[in-house]
């Protein structure tokens, strides 16, 4: 069996597309491992699904009721949404690079 923190039932593996969180030291081609949660703290790094058909790897900043999903890419604007928009799918846990 795989270690607890490994759990397949309680996270999973994504690969990183684009440049939007390399502030954070997030790379696009790295593999990041996702705890599976629908719910975050504020500054979580967060993969949210925005409007059930966007999945997208942000900073979670919650402002009242709505939910800010900032990039740590200068390049990128801060995009703000309803609570109703938005659905936490897991927060980051772990990070993984190959070097080719």
């Amino acid at each position: 069996a795989p270690p607890q923190d490994l759990d397949p039932s309680l996270h999973y593996a994504l690969e990183v597309r684009g440049d939007s969180m390399i502030d954070a030291g997030i790379l696009e081609g790295d593999i990041v491992i996702l705890r599976r949660t629908e719910s975050a703290e504020t500054g979580d790094i967060v993969v949210a699904l925005i409007d059930e058909e966007e999945a997208t790897l942000k900073r979670l900043r919650k402002r009242g009721k709505s939910i800010a999903l900032e990039a740590a890419n200068p390049r990128y604007e801060t995009r703000i949404f309803g609570p109703d928009q938005v659905r936490i799918q897991g927060v980051l846990a772990s990070l993984y690079r190959r070097y080719r």
